[in-house]
């Protein structure tokens, strides 16, 4: 059936994370009258994906991701390469794909778009992840991933908190993750070529830069160029973290003055100090690791990891905007 045509629209929300009373509400109103809607709760042993997957398979136009970025991430692997628009109603803390495609995160806002937005796409990324007990598994994910600061970060911020002050929360976690030193053995290659093998603190490979709003980790990344983007963060002193602190801070005037990642290099000429933080781009990322190190995706640790395989998949998720 062509997707034109479709009336059935899914929504998919996570009961911890949502005002249930209220979605139903801005739903119920706002909803094409002619649209047939399904409602599917998420639950602790499936966070969205097989609910997603049976919303594509039985016909559904647009499918609504109501919850935090887990809930999100496992629509929209479900929905890669379906033609099935994703319809993001965010509810979590970090809200990080809404953020980085510029979205409002306002509940009527949020449920409009879903309804009447314009539909583009944008590019998934495909991780396969060898674990600590040398078994295997795939994950996709739309915004970054990695080890070090961002894994530290989540493991270190208190639940509880977030809940009372959000993005805030995060601030000690962030804190907690600088110590260490760079306690990271990683050999990663981009495109088959041997980009590095050193020691770091963080290495974070994604399709959306912005791990806050308007602070970017990765200033030239763009969710729909059809390539990964990476940064390795190596500080060898205390000096380190401080030249890394404004390279990243330049980056945040960068975008604040404009926010096209196509256009950072134009505008200023983003500092790359040596050793401390480097760059890359290409299609396909290679991660070893000496030990086994704690992975996070898309803003949830996911587990211990001795390699990682990241492939993009251009232009393979519908997004309503």
């Amino acid at each position: 059936m062509d997707s034109q045509h479709r009336d059935k629209a899914v929504v998919v929300y996570n009961p911890a994370k949502v005002n249930e009373r209220a979605l139903r509400s801005l739903v119920s109103t706002h909803a094409p009258a002619d649209m047939r809607i399904e409602w599917v709760e998420t639950t602790p042993e499936d966070s969205g994906y097989a609910q997603a997957t049976a919303a594509a398979q039985a016909g559904a136009s647009v499918v609504l991701a109501a919850g935090g970025d887990g809930t999100v991430r496992l629509v929209a692997s479900a929905l890669a390469s379906t033609g099935v628009a994703l319809g993001i109603i965010p509810a979590g803390t970090g809200n990080l794909l809404a953020r980085n495609l510029a979205l409002s995160l306002d509940l009527e806002d949020s449920v409009k778009r879903a309804f009447y937005g314009a539909d583009n796409t944008i590019d998934i990324c495909e991780a396969r992840l060898h674990w600590d007990n040398f078994s295997n598994d795939v994950m996709r994910f739309v915004v970054m991933a990695g080890v070090g600061i961002d894994a530290q970060m989540v493991e270190n911020t208190d639940e509880s908190l977030k809940k009372r002050i959000g993005q805030l929360a995060y601030v000690p976690g962030v804190l907690r993750s600088l110590r260490g030193g760079n306690s990271v053995k990683a050999t990663f290659t981009f495109d088959g070529e041997r980009v590095a093998k050193k020691r770091l603190h963080t290495l974070i490979i994604g399709n959306c830069g912005d791990v806050f709003t308007n602070v970017p980790l990765l200033p030239h990344a763009v969710p729909d160029d059809g390539t990964l983007d990476l940064v390795a963060i190596a500080p060898r002193s205390p000096w380190g973290w401080v030249r890394i602190g404004v390279g990243i801070g330049v980056n945040t005037l960068v975008r604040l003055w404009n926010r096209d990642p196509r256009n950072v290099d134009n505008q200023m000429n983003v500092p790359r100090p040596p050793n401390a933080l480097t760059y890359e781009k290409g299609e396909r990322v290679t991660v070893k690791f000496a030990k086994p190190e704690m992975f996070e995706v898309d803003g949830d640790p996911v587990g211990l990891v001795r390699a990682a395989e990241i492939d993009i998949k251009p232009g393979a998720l519908k997004v309503r905007v």
